[in-house]
């Protein structure tokens, strides 16, 4: 019996790097059928993700998956063990935050029905994206990975944002100009443990458009 328990919505791109991470450690989780009510009463802020552990709850997915990536330091999902290391992953998962998470879902969320569709704010988002995509791409120069010569909580992270995004609206158009992250991403989801969470990734072909569009 696992001593650990996500609570999340199914398919909540949030809990994708949680569950990633947990199949690069071993490490079992229990995810039950989601109850938005419990979640709310056992999460401070009482909004899912959320953790159970036998020494409390961790709220907030960005500190949840660190700590699962933490258990087993042989992994290397932290980092070579050094303090730079460990600190250039965490600058990517608060890139992936600050960066990447808000332009990524004002596009999608839209066409996923989440919330209406603003052109004003579907052209912001899509120029803020191609900004976030734009720095990637220039790190990603004769790199595989985001840190060093592996998949990392970094990649995790950044490549869990972009699951939905270039699957339904980044079609390669879009996407052109960023030929290092389109193989980067390829890379990362063709991983078994990231295909264990998410499954195959099919890139969008083309935009899926959101009603009012």
């Amino acid at each position: 019996m696992s001593s650990y328990t996500l609570h999340t919505p199914p398919g909540n791109f949030r809990a994708f790097k949680i569950l990633i991470a947990a199949e690069y450690n071993s490490i079992q989780l229990s995810v039950p059928e989601f109850d938005g009510a419990k979640a709310a009463s056992i999460s401070p802020s009482g909004k899912a993700p959320v953790l159970e552990t036998p020494s409390g709850v961790i709220f907030e997915s960005n500190s949840i998956s660190r700590f699962i990536s933490k258990l087993r330091r042989d992994t290397g999902l932290m980092g070579n063990g050094s303090l730079v290391e460990e600190a250039n992953v965490d600058q990517w998962c608060d890139f992936a935050a600050n960066k990447l998470e808000l332009p990524a879902c004002v596009w999608w969320y839209p066409v996923a029905g989440y919330m209406p569709f603003q052109e004003a704010a579907n052209e912001k988002a899509k120029a803020d994206l191609a900004a976030a995509l734009a720095t990637l791409n220039t790190h990603l120069e004769g790199k595989e990975y985001l840190v060093n010569s592996q998949v990392t909580l970094a990649d995790i992270t950044i490549a869990s944002v972009l699951v939905y995004p270039f699957k339904l609206v980044c079609d390669g158009k879009f996407l052109k100009p960023y030929s290092n992250v389109i193989a980067w991403f390829k890379r990362c989801v063709g991983e078994e443990a990231f295909k264990a969470v998410i499954g195959e990734v099919a890139m969008c072909k083309k935009e899926c458009k959101a009603n009012g569009q």
